[in-house]
């Protein structure tokens, strides 16, 4: 009896300690799945904070690219306006040169006739003199005129060309700004196609780990089950156990009847006293 007691009390041990044992990897289930669920969470929210921001970027690029077309735009009608104030100032420069020669041969020709009045008038000409000298005065007021024009000219191309260089290192600077402009435009997009990579390998990280959390869940509630369904035929095990069931008192057999004969022996005689 003492043997079998032991073995039974061997065997509840048994069971409790792998009672305990599944509730501790039920519990280091349900906590390794609370962490993954923090984890693809915080994925989850990395990768769309990661999302916006590509697009934040693509918005960017795409604005830094109209920029940059429309700097280069204006880069180019700068330098076409440059080219044709240079034409211009050119042309100016070449009439400014025409005036010029034209009003040193009127005013050649204006003293000639002047000194040929002059002569006439001493000959006694004096008709011929003063029309001569009437000419000579408008062909100085006409050469006066050409090289006034020649002047003027002459200033209005030395103006062109400076502002024709003005205006092409203008376009050369807007042009320099077009391409900056582009560059940053692509810059941007790079960032942005690699946020928008890192943005689906954060969300597919999250939501691995939230696929994990979800069968850790399940693997705890399963070994948590697990040892609920141990403990209830162990308790009624423990009820039942040989140690209890031979401490129980044993039933006595039932006493003879009163007038049933006995079985004892009958007694001999005792000797007669002397």
């Amino acid at each position: 009896m003492p043997a079998r007691k032991a073995k039974g009390k061997t065997a509840a041990d048994t069971n409790t300690k792998v009672r305990g044992e599944e509730f501790v990897e039920a519990d280091g289930a349900a906590a390794a799945a609370t962490i993954e669920v923090a984890a693809g969470a915080a994925d989850v929210t990395h990768g769309e904070d990661e999302s916006a921001a590509a697009a934040a970027f693509s918005a960017s690029s795409d604005a830094a690219a109209r920029r940059g077309a429309r700097d280069a735009a204006q880069g180019a009608a700068t330098l076409s306006m440059a080219d044709e104030v240079a034409a211009g100032g050119e042309f100016a420069a070449s009439l400014s040169g025409d005036e010029f020669r034209r009003g040193m041969e009127l005013a050649g020709i204006a003293g000639q006739v002047q000194v040929a009045a002059e002569l006439l008038g001493g000959a006694q000409q004096r008709t011929l003199a003063a029309f001569l000298g009437r000419t000579s005065h408008q062909l100085r007021v006409l050469a006066v005129e050409a090289l006034s024009r020649a002047t003027e000219g002459a200033l209005v191309a030395h103006k062109a060309e400076h502002l024709a260089g003005e205006l092409s290192a203008l376009g050369r600077t807007e042009l320099g700004e077009g391409r900056d402009e582009y560059a940053r435009s692509e810059a941007l997009g790079a960032a942005s196609a690699e946020m928008a990579a890192a943005a689906v390998r954060s969300v597919a990280a999250g939501a691995a780990e939230l696929a994990a959390a979800k069968a850790l869940g399940g693997m705890a509630a399963a070994l948590a089950n697990d040892g609920v369904d141990r403990v209830v035929p162990a308790r009624m095990a423990d009820q039942v156990r040989p140690g209890k069931a031979a401490a129980a008192p044993t039933p006595r057999a039932p006493r003879p009847a009163t007038g049933a004969p006995s079985k004892r022996a009958p007694r001999s005689p005792s000797k007669p006293k002397t």
